[in-house]
């Protein structure tokens, strides 16, 4: 690691020495630490990477009192003051200002301006230094431009069914079909809201069938929340998604295995894709996979995307379904090559 994020890791570092530490350490002492913990730096940097925390506005203090052997030691105050009733230590604002940047598919939601009315409000607390090197720091860190979230989500929809959620309020909308072109009137009793794959949902109770369903927020309309109590528990969101790849629910969970070649296989390793994962590395390079889930087309897609180098090994209905859709495209780009 190397630059801006290897003093980001450094500073982190230095951060947790201290904060360990309830009397001080001298730099050396710091260094040394450092060293242990597996970072290459000179003795040099460490005094360097003290100075630039300090000038930031981390509580970093050296009494003139607090010397031995003549070198002065180093204390972190335990805490950062933002309110009275606001506190955070120096880690987690570190860690808040880094975390920014990963709210941006939230651009065009209507949490986002409250979400930067949040940073404002704390970056008016903050030192003017310090609120200059967080700046800096952040402009080093990128992240995945993942899937904008909730585009087209109305605000006053999207607080009516928070609303009704947290009060426990029968909720009545207008649900559009996936095309859009069918719109029926729902009752739903809503358990708790889901954010997942650039789209935020309703897990709630469709009043009609009695069934717990997951529904599209991005697709109602016309929320209203009734004045009728909604007196069923909670269902568990763990439990309900344990058998899920993804959003969608299937039927019954099966065990998938799949065998990844040995050019996909570190990649494939390096991720969790499922809490019920298991990965056993073979000989050749190439690894075993086995999950927990029910087979929807989450679970197709993702294997199809591996392409010749995922083999299913097991259940037969998964092979049936990849073959099918192999058909199908197959069939579909041959009357293209027909045509071109």
């Amino acid at each position: 690691m190397s630059g801006r994020n290897g003093q980001v890791s450094r500073f982190y570092c230095i951060l947790n020495i201290l904060e360990a530490s309830n009397y001080g350490l001298t730099a050396d002492q710091i260094w040394e630490r450092v060293k242990e913990a597996g970072h290459k730096a000179s003795k040099r940097t460490i005094y360097r990477d003290i100075e630039a925390l300090q000038q930031s506005g981390f509580p970093l203090s050296n009494p003139n009192d607090s010397v031995q052997e003549g070198a002065q030691k180093w204390k972190l105050e335990r805490h950062a003051k933002i309110t009275d009733n606001f506190i955070l230590n120096s880690k987690e604002l570190l860690a808040l200002f880094l975390a920014r940047g990963v709210l941006t598919p939230l651009k065009d939601t209507p949490f986002y301006s409250d979400l930067e009315s949040i940073f404002k409000k704390i970056e008016t607390r903050i030192d003017g230094k310090a609120r200059k090197h967080l700046t800096e720091l952040m402009e080093d860190f990128h992240f995945d431009p993942l899937p904008k979230w909730g585009l087209g989500l109305d605000s006053d929809t999207v607080e009516t069914i928070r609303a009704a959620t947290a009060e426990k309020q029968v909720l009545k909308v207008t649900y559009s079909s996936v095309n859009g072109r069918d719109k029926r009137e729902r009752k739903l009793g809503p358990h708790f809201l889901y954010f997942a794959k650039g789209s935020i949902y309703l897990i709630a109770e469709d009043l009609e069938d009695k069934t717990v369903k997951l529904w599209s927020v991005a697709r109602m309309s016309d929320a209203k929340f009734l004045e009728e109590v909604y007196k069923k528990p909670t269902v568990n969101p763990e439990e309900y998604f344990k058998s899920a790849f993804g959003v969608f629910i299937g039927g019954k969970s099966q065990t998938v295995r799949l065998e990844f070649a040995p050019v996909i296989a570190p990649f494939v390793k390096e991720r969790g894709w499922h809490p019920t994962q298991k990965i056993i590395s073979k000989g050749n390079g190439s690894i075993l996979f086995e999950m927990e889930v029910s087979l929807t087309s989450e679970v197709v897609q993702w294997v199809l995307g591996f392409g010749p180098n995922c083999r299913v090994i097991e259940p037969k209905e998964l092979k049936d379904k990849l073959i099918e859709h192999s058909r199908a495209l197959i069939s579909m780009y041959e009357q293209i090559r027909k045509v071109a």
